[in-house]
């Protein structure tokens, strides 16, 4: 028996799986995710936790380098993130239309 959220669900991803699916709102939360990330990992190197660390990150170059890695590591985790909602989304999609045709 198909409960009334997945079959909620199944009829709103047949009309959305059409379109292109590049998202705002998963894109957005990967980012948020993974900006949060690196500014815990700035945080922990400007506190000095780990000393040899941050005398090799003060020898070799400065921090706009640091801050540039941290958004181009930022958009691609949130790119990768939205294409892991669409396809969790898609397979939620098929188990649901397996289960309709078995009946």
């Amino acid at each position: 028996m198909i409960a009334a959220e997945e079959e909620k669900f199944y009829q709103q991803w047949a009309k959305d799986r059409l379109v292109p699916h590049y998202k705002r709102k998963p894109f957005l939360k990967g980012l948020s995710i993974s900006l949060l990330f690196g500014m815990l990992i700035l945080v922990i190197s400007e506190l000095g936790w780990y000393e040899r660390a941050n005398m090799i990150a003060n020898m070799s170059g400065n921090g706009i380098w640091m801050v540039i890695a941290l958004v181009i590591i930022s958009l691609g985790f949130a790119w990768i993130y939205q294409q892991f909602t669409f396809e969790m989304n898609e397979q939620r999609f098929n188990e649901i239309k397996h289960l309709k045709n078995k009946k």
